[in-house]
């Protein structure tokens, strides 16, 4: 059986971004309402949100734990509490960025559990994007944002 390439676009609706004069603090609209990104203060900005690196994480985390929660659902797995921390390691030379997760849990898991739930979350859609080809396509607009 062949399949077919599929190119889905996953969001309906742009998220954007606005930053605004002498600030670093970035105003990020999407689906539903806003968030903030910030640098840190040794960055020049006020902390009041993530920097780009910890949403970035963030959004690693987070799949991370509901794919995994989805899939013990579905199995009917009495694992109540899941916990999943990440960090990260960049090398300048050549430049190379590594990611360091690591998922426990409140109650013991067998063997076999554990060796499904890896699998599940080194295969979580956020994992697979990071660790993907990705191209960035990036143009400049003459038009005013609306």
């Amino acid at each position: 059986m062949i399949r077919k390439k599929q190119t889905i676009r996953l969001f309906a609706k742009d998220i954007t971004g606005d930053l605004v004069r002498d600030r670093q603090e970035v105003t990020i609209n999407w689906r539903a309402g806003q968030l903030v990104l910030d640098e840190p203060s040794f960055n020049g900005g006020k902390d009041l949100g993530p920097d780009p690196f910890t949403a970035v994480l963030s959004g690693l985390v987070g799949c991370t734990l509901t794919t995994l929660r989805m899939y013990i659902n579905r199995k009917g797995w009495d694992i109540t509490d899941l916990h999943c921390s990440v960090n990260m390691l960049q090398e300048t030379e050549p430049f190379r960025t590594s990611i360091f997760r690591t998922v426990s849990f409140s109650q013991p898991v067998t063997d076999e559990q554990k060796e499904r739930l890896l699998w599940v979350a080194k295969n979580c859609p956020v994992a697979k994007l990071l660790e993907g080809e990705i191209v960035i396509d990036t143009q400049l607009s003459d038009n005013s944002p609306k």
